[in-house]
């Protein structure tokens, strides 16, 4: 081989290795490189599961939705849980947690 095919063929090889040098870099620091990918798919993987809690979310909306619009029991339930609506036939107790402390509590302040 002739010493200007040598010098070509080192020079074609430094260029080389530079360019693979310059893309193992931007591989690994510069954008859409690996540090990217894995942002992104982490950003995916959390919207995935938002995705599906609210899909639950609307599957139970739904539910309820069909519920109040069918059945009378569903209507019942949310004025009792949500307006504190009784039957004529009934007698309603209110249990108030830790009412015996408070009233004496309340006593000792006024003395």
């Amino acid at each position: 081989m002739s010493p200007r095919v040598r010098r070509w063929s080192r020079i074609a090889a430094l260029a080389v290795g530079v360019l693979v040098l310059w893309l193992q870099w931007e591989l690994w620091t510069g954008r859409g490189g690996i540090p990217d990918v894995d942002r992104l798919e982490q950003r995916v993987a959390a919207q995935r599961a938002e995705n599906e809690a609210l899909r639950a979310r609307n599957r139970a909306l739904a539910a309820d939705v069909e519920d109040l619009k069918t059945g009378r029991e569903a209507i019942e339930e949310r004025a009792r849980e949500e307006l504190g609506m009784i039957r004529d036939d009934e007698v309603f107790y209110q249990v108030v947690e830790g009412g015996i402390e408070r009233r004496a509590a309340e006593r000792s302040e006024r003395q």
